[in-house]
C-alpha cells in the first residue's frame, strides 16, 4: 500500500474519499433538481382535463356518480384520486399536485431500490428519479395529473416489489401488493394493467429457476390475477351498488370505442406502433434515449442487470401498445412511460458518471457538461408560447413576491394553449357566481367544465362538456338525453363558447357555437328563452330573459 506524506493516511483511502464526496455532491445535486421540479409542480393550475376530473371528484365527494351523474369517458380511477384530492386539501388547484409530488417523491425513492437491485448502486435510482422528475416537470401544467401520472408510479411501485430480493415464505405478500398495484393503475388506464402479465411471467420464472416445479411456479401468476381484481372488483361493485353500472358500462364499452375509432382513420398498426416508439423514446427527451443507449452498449454494472432491463422494456412494450391502440399520442399519454425510461437512463447514467469520475475533475466536468447540454437541446415542453424555463422562472417569481398562492390568477398568462385560457375561465365562472344564486342551475355549451368548478354552480345536466352531443357517432342519442335533462332542471344561464375545435376529439372541425346552429331543439331554446347579457373572450353569456321567468 502507498502511504501519503501527511498524517500516513494511506492514499487508496484519500480517493476513496474524494470519490464519496463526488458522489454525495452529485446525490445531493439530483436532489436538488428533484425538489425544484417539485416546486413547479405543486405551483401548476388546471387544464381543461383537470377541469373535468376535478367536476367529478367534487361530485363524487357530494355523493354523486362519475357517467350517471356527472360525465366523462375517461376510467373511474382518476376522479377518485380527484375527489380525495379535495377531501383532503378543500378545492383548491394545488390540492391534487400534493398527492401529484408525494407520488413523485415515492417513485423516486423505489427507483433506488429498484436500481440497488438492477445496478448494485442506489446511486442509479436517483439519476432516474431525476431525469423523471425533470422530463415530468417539462410535461407542464395539462400533462400532467393525468391518469397516466398517476399509473406510472403505480407500475414503479409494482416494479420495486416484483424485483425484491425476498425469497422468504413472505414473497406472497410482494406478489399480492404488486397485483393490487397493478389492478389500481387499470382503474386509471386500462393497457397500464398489462404490466401485471409481464411482472407475473418473470416472478414466475424466478420461482421456476430458484427450484420449484411447474406447477409451484405459477403461484405468483394466481396470485397477482387474484389480488388484480380486488380493487376492480371494489370499483364494480361501488358502481353497481350505487345503480350506475349502466351508465359505466355505455360509456366506456360503446362510447369509447367510437373515439378511439377516429385515431385509427387510415393508419395501420405498425405504423401506430412505430409512431408511438419514436415519440416516447426520442420527442420529449435527449438526455433519456443517450443515457439508455449507454446502459445498454456498455458493460453491465451488476449480474441482474440485464434481467431487470428486460423485465422494465417488457412493460414499456406493453405501455406502449395500449398507446397505439388509443390512437392519440398525446404527450400525457407516455406519461406513464416515461418514468420507465427513467429507470433505464438512470442506470446508463451511473456508467457514464463512473467512467467520467475515473478520469479525475476533467472527467468530473465533462459528465455534467454533456449532461447539461443534453438537458437544455430538448424538453417535454411542447404548444406554449414560451419556454420550461421561462415559465419556471415566473412561478419562481411569483413566489419569492408573496403572489402566489395568495393569488393563484396572477400567473394565469401561463395558462394559455390553444383555444383554452384559464384567465377566460375565472372571469365567466366570476360573472356566474356575481349574476346567479348558489341554487341555480347553469349550463356550460362548450369544453370548458372548469367554470362549474370555478364558480360553483350547479351543471344543469351530467354532460358537463358537450362531446357527446358533436360526437359523430353518438350525437342524436346524447342530444335527446340533454334536452331531457335541461326540461328537469332548466338553467338560469346558458354559456356558449366559441374557437373549441377538436378533430380528433369531435370528429369535425366545428366549435360548440357552430355546432349549435345544428342543434336546432338547443338553439330554438337559447333564441327564445334567453339574452345575451355579456361576451367575455370566447364565450358568450345569455341570461334567462324576463318574460321568460
Amino acid at each position: 500500500m502507498v502511504w501519503s506524506s501527511d498524517g500516513g493516511r494511506p492514499v487508496g483511502a484519500i480517493g476513496q474519499s474524494a470519490s464519496e464526496r463526488a458522489g454525495r455532491l452529485l446525490e445531493g445535486a439530483l436532489w436538488l433538481v428533484v425538489a425544484l421540479c417539485a416546486l413547479q409542480i405543486l405551483m401548476f393550475s388546471f387544464g381543461r382535463d383537470q377541469g373535468i376530473y376535478a367536476v367529478v371528484g367534487s361530485g363524487v365527494l357530494d355523493g354523486q356518480m362519475p357517467y350517471r351523474d356527472l360525465w366523462d369517458f375517461k376510467p373511474p380511477g382518476i376522479f377518485l384520486i380527484y375527489a380525495l384530492a379535495e377531501a383532503l386539501f378543500g378545492k383548491a388547484m394545488w390540492g391534487v399536485r400534493v398527492l401529484e409530488v408525494m407520488g413523485l417523491l415515492g417513485m423516486v425513492f423505489s427507483m433506488r431500490k429498484i436500481s440497488s437491485t438492477i445496478a448494485g448502486d442506489p446511486l442509479a435510482g436517483t439519476l432516474g428519479g431525476a431525469v423523471a422528475a425533470l422530463v415530468h416537470a417539462q410535461l407542464e401544467f395539462w400533462h400532467t395529473a393525468q391518469p397516466e401520472t398517476f399509473g406510472g408510479y403505480l407500475t414503479v411501485f409494482a416494479l420495486m416489489l416484483t424485483l425484491s430480493d425476498d425469497l422468504s415464505s413472505r414473497r406472497v405478500y410482494r406478489w399480492i401488493g404488486t397485483g393490487a398495484l397493478f389492478g389500481a393503475a387499470f382503474l386509471l388506464k386500462p393497457p397500464l394493467g398489462g404490466g401485471a402479465l409481464v411482472c407475473a411471467a418473470y416472478l414466475a420464472r424466478r420461482e421456476w429457476l430458484h427450484g420449484a416445479n411447474r406447477l409451484e411456479a405459477l403461484r405468483p401468476i394466481v396470485v397477482m390475477a387474484l389480488s388484480a381484481l380486488l380493487p376492480v372488483a371494489a370499483v364494480c361493485a361501488w358502481f353497481w351498488l350505487r345503480g350506475a353500472w349502466g351508465a359505466l358500462a355505455f360509456t366506456l364499452f360503446e362510447f369509447t370505442p367510437g373515439y378511439t375509432a377516429l385515431g385509427w382513420e387510415g393508419r395501420s398498426a405498425p405504423s401506430m406502433l412505430w409512431w408511438g416508439f419514436t415519440q416516447c423514446f426520442f420527442r420529449y427527451s435527449a438526455l433519456a434515449p443517450v443515457a439508455i443507449l449507454a446502459a445498454l452498449l456498455m458493460r453491465p454494472a451488476h449480474s441482474r442487470e440485464r434481467e431487470g432491463t428486460l423485465l422494465v422494456f417488457g412493460v414499456i412494450a406493453m405501455h406502449l401498445t395500449g398507446v397505439a391502440m388509443q390512437g392519440k399520442f398525446f404527450p400525457y399519454h407516455y406519461g406513464a412511460t416515461f418514468p420507465l425510461l427513467a429507470v433505464l437512463a438512470g442506470v446508463g447514467l451511473l456508467k457514464l458518471w463512473r467512467l467520467c469520475h475515473a478520469g479525475g475533475p476533467g472527467g468530473v466536468l465533462a459528465f455534467m457538461s454533456f449532461t447539461y447540454l443534453l438537458v437544455v437541446t430538448q424538453t417535454a415542453t411542447v404548444n406554449l408560447n414560451q419556454s420550461f424555463w421561462g415559465r419556471s422562472q415566473a412561478r419562481f417569481d411569483a413566489l419569492t413576491s408573496g403572489q402566489w398562492p395568495r393569488d393563484p390568477g396572477t400567473l394565469d398568462s401561463l395558462y394559455v394553449v390553444a383555444d383554452y385560457d384559464l384567465g377566460a375561465d375565472r372571469a365567466v365562472a366570476k360573472y356566474l357566481r356575481e349574476q346567479t344564486e348558489v341554487t341555480d342551475w347553469v349550463l356550460v355549451w362548450g369544453f370548458e367544465p372548469a367554470v362549474y368548478w370555478l364558480s360553483e354552480r350547479r351543471p344543469a345536466t351530467k354532460y358537463i362538456y358537450n362531446v357527446a352531443q358533436r360526437a359523430s357517432w353518438d350525437r342524436e342519442r346524447a342530444r335527446e338525453d340533454l334536452l331531457s335533462e335541461l326540461a328537469l332542471t332548466p338553467p338560469s344561464v346558458i354559456v356558449v363558447q366559441h374557437q373549441d375545435i377538436f378533430p380528433a376529439v369531435t370528429g369535425d372541425n366545428l366549435d360548440s357555437a357552430r355546432s349549435l346552429q345544428s342543434f336546432s331543439e338547443l338553439e330554438a331554446l337559447v333564441n327564445q328563452r334567453f339574452r345575451l347579457a355579456r361576451r367575455i373572450q370566447d364565450f358568450d353569456v345569455y341570461v334567462l330573459a324576463p318574460e321568460a321567468r
